[in-house]
């Protein structure tokens, strides 16, 4: 019994392993016919793959190659992507590679770019990029020998001024920009108050707001630094800074910035530039605000949405003043590089970005209102005037003729930079006003030449 039990049991233990090895030997039959019909499916595909790229590249290598670059916000990213492909469609013999991202950091890559020789053949720029990379006007192609392929006539010989260096045309500008001011009418009208017109209505606005915990005026440090330079050359009839940059006030007009801005803030005009905060203006705890163009939208429209109404405002000046310190500079610009190996793509592709009807739309009012009337014209009259960035931007193109264009130098990082830190020593106790403005003068030196 226990014989057969035994051997019962091999038997079946036999079966048992026969059993699992033709499963096993069945899975492996289907694994066999699974990568041979995947190997074949595979093949089948390369080959249609390698048909697929070599047309693509027959395609494109009888293509130009150029690239473009800019900075901006989710939005320009979007438009502008959309508009290469348009470009593209339209010029099926121009490919175009994009290179873009956000503000910070754009600017430190650009001067590697610059200095390196790598910058895009179509770049947007900024003003003051033209006197730091072409004082002589060769740091950019000029524009005016691509005028085959540039519809120059779509701006004015006063708007072409703009990226004029040296008799060279270095760029075109895409919009304009200036510092505005905007106020609260509701916080004007509750203090029997007119819209503030002179640097003295300020300060008695202060006499009667700065009671209650409210300043006249919000300003970050650039519109600060460029306000007192208004008022500086208002006063004195006289510039900081020459046309070439260079700083030819000397101590006794770093004096005078300095001594304003203490003014400014001890008489609550302002508060100091450290406890600047800018949802002030859009909470109602000051009456106005400073800032450029272009922003007038997010200030204005967070004031509007909280519930007070907006009044825009004129540079302030003093009464006797005829010469009013006040600039327009252009919001941003395209150029193209200098020695860019195809001159007439990239001229073809800087007019599509700044003329094309198409182009136009899909920018709409983004980055202000356009400068080349071929763009304003394929766009609505509701679009043109629709917001206060587009009421700031108009009044700025309407008065152009009686705005000077802005030195760069008055956006020179290192001269505000200069200014904030030499106004915060002053004020609190580090250094006593001549020795302030001498530094400040050195520091001003130093930056305008570099």
């Amino acid at each position: 019994m226990r014989c057969f039990t035994m051997a019962s049991g091999t038997a079946g233990a036999e079966m048992n392993r026969r059993r699992q090895m033709k499963k096993q030997n069945k899975w492996v039959d289907i694994l066999i016919v699974s990568v041979i019909a995947a190997m074949t499916i595979l093949q089948v595909y390369d080959s249609d793959l390698s048909q697929s790229s070599r047309k693509i590249v027959s395609q494109y290598d009888d293509s130009t190659k150029i690239s473009l670059g800019w900075w901006g916000n989710d939005e320009r990213h979007v438009y502008t992507l959309q508009g290469v492909d348009l470009f593209e469609q339209k010029h099926p013999d121009i490919s175009v590679s994009s290179q873009y991202s956000v503000w910070s950091g754009y600017e430190r890559r650009y001067r590697i770019y610059m200095m390196s020789g790598t910058e895009p053949d179509v770049m947007l720029v900024n003003y003051n990029w033209l006197q730091e990379y072409s004082p002589d006007g060769t740091g950019y192609y000029d524009l005016n020998d691509l005028s085959s392929w540039i519809d120059l006539s779509a701006f004015t010989e006063e708007e072409k001024k703009s990226g004029m260096v040296n008799g060279h045309l270095n760029a075109l500008p895409t919009a304009y920009n200036a510092v505005v001011f905007y106020y609260n009418q509701d916080i004007l009208d509750h203090y029997g108050l007119e819209v503030p017109k002179t640097w003295e209505d300020l300060e008695k606005a202060a006499e009667v707001m700065y009671p209650d915990g409210i300043y006249p005026l919000y300003i970050n440090e650039k519109h600060l630094f460029l306000t007192i330079n208004a008022y500086y050359e208002q006063k004195n009839r006289a510039h900081a800074f020459a046309e070439d940059g260079t700083y030819i006030g000397g101590t006794n007009c770093a004096e005078a910035f300095l001594s304003f801005y203490e003014e400014l803030v001890d008489r609550h005009v302002i508060k100091p530039m450290e406890e600047n905060d800018s949802d002030d203006f859009q909470n109602g705890k000051t009456a106005g605000a400073a800032f450029w163009a272009s922003d007038a939208d997010r200030y204005c429209g967070g004031l509007e949405k909280n519930g007070y109404r907006v009044t825009m405002g004129s540079p302030l000046r003093l009464d006797d003043a005829d010469h009013s310190g006040w600039y327009v500079k252009p919001a941003t610009m395209f150029a193209i590089k200098a020695d860019t190996a195809h001159p007439e793509e990239a001229a073809e592709l800087l007019d599509f970005l700044l003329n094309d009807p198409d182009m136009a739309r899909l920018t709409g009012m983004e980055r202000g209102v356009p400068v080349s009337a071929d763009a304003r014209a394929a766009l609505s009259e509701s679009e043109l005037h629709d917001g206060y960035s587009a009421q700031a931007g108009n009044e700025i193109i309407e008065n152009l003729n009686s705005l000077q264009f802005m030195n760069p130098v008055l956006e020179n990082e290192a001269v505000i930079k200069s200014f904030r830190d030499i106004c915060a020593k002053y004020r609190y106790g580090k250094e006593d006003l001549n020795a302030a403005a001498e530094e400040l003068a050195e520091r001003w030196s130093q930056a305008s030449q570099s």
